[in-house]
């Protein structure tokens, strides 16, 4: 009885956070910039284009990105008013990379009447909008919106994009401000960020193979080997890429949940298909800890099975360690000629 009402306690106290949290949500955007100083924000290039006039970020001249320095954005939402000249172009840039030129990273494109045909609320190399939404010389608000793989852009209030990216492409980044050339007078104000929560599932991240550690039962481990993994709805977007000791470059691509089905898997040329199950739910003690009632964390295990059509031809069981930093594959796997393969692969989170 005393469990059962510690349970119950710890349940209680699960849904008065919950509300709590969602009670607090509106407060939870936080302001990166001061409106009179560049302060917390550091251009890539030319950061005499870059200035501060009537409140408002300003870029005007060369081309330059102004990057905000204060916060990496993995899930996170980022807002802003703008105004743009006729014929400029810009753009909001969030999961970038600082460094020269044009940086890597998501683009919600800020462009009315440039010569490019891509329009404010696309999503740039990924969703073109062709329309024009905004006029010249006006102020609007464009918010973004990034969980997993899932984009969301707005133009006020008006959805634009909802984009999955099955290739994971950007994980985490910072946020930046681009001025596209001389002649384009863009504008800034009221830029906000909130950082939103991380995965939940401790599957997620980018993990790389510690070849030392790893071996197999018939040759040798990959000399690379790389798992990214994302949140997408309700499962998991998984990618992979590996090199052998012959150079041969691997891949597989799937979008699965964690309830035993199978799942379709593209890229893989061993199997299309594959299934996953996470064996230790620990809801219990989840709440529990919540509930500061219990400190221990617990490693999470996942039973892989992957198939050539109907014929299994692998099964792996995935241990996720309890800090979430590691990650080991025991399992065995059919490769293309016929022969079975037992390995452990011991796999460490890089990002």
């Amino acid at each position: 009885m005393r469990i059962l009402l510690v349970i119950a306690t710890a349940a209680a106290l699960m849904v008065s956070v919950s509300g709590r949290n969602k009670a607090n949500k509106k407060d939870e955007w936080k302001s990166i910039f001061d409106g009179s100083t560049l302060e917390g924000w550091k251009a890539n290039e030319h950061p005499e284009s870059w200035t501060v006039k009537d409140g408002a970020l300003r870029g005007d001249g060369e081309a330059s990105h102004l990057f905000y320095m204060g916060e990496i954005c993995r899930n996170c939402e980022f807002k802003a008013e703008v105004r743009i000249n006729h014929g400029g172009n810009s753009g909001m840039y969030f999961r970038t990379a600082f460094g020269p030129g044009f940086p890597k990273g998501y683009e919600a494109q800020v462009d009315n009447t440039h010569t490019d045909p891509v329009r404010t609320g696309s999503l740039y190399n990924f969703v073109k909008v062709f329309e024009q939404l905004i006029q010249d010389d006006t102020w609007w608000t464009q918010h973004i919106i990034v969980e997993g793989n899932h984009i969301q852009i707005f133009v006020n209030d008006k959805k634009t994009v909802d984009f999955i990216d099955e290739k994971n492409t950007f994980t985490a980044g910072y946020l930046a401000l681009q001025q596209h050339n001389a002649g384009s007078v863009v504008e800034y104000k009221n830029l906000m960020m909130k950082v939103l929560p991380g995965p939940k599932t401790p599957l997620s991240g980018t993990w790389r193979l510690k070849r030392e550690e790893s071996k197999f039962s018939v040759g040798e481990p990959p000399t690379q080997l790389e798992l990214r993994i994302l949140e997408e709805r309700d499962g998991i977007r998984y990618q992979s890429a590996s090199v052998t000791t012959d150079g041969q470059k691997h891949g597989a691509n799937y979008y699965a949940r964690p309830d035993g089905y199978d799942y379709i898997v593209t890229g893989s040329p061993t199997y299309n298909h594959t299934s996953m199950e996470e064996t230790n739910l620990h809801k219990v003690h989840d709440a529990l800890r919540i509930a500061k009632l219990r400190k221990k964390l617990d490693e999470h295990v996942y039973l892989m099975e992957t198939k050539m059509g109907r014929d299994v031809v692998g099964k792996a069981t995935y241990i996720v360690s309890a800090d979430r930093k590691t990650l080991v594959r025991d399992g065995t796997a059919k490769h293309a000629n016929g022969e079975t393969v037992q390995y452990h692969e011991v796999l460490e989170k890089v990002e």
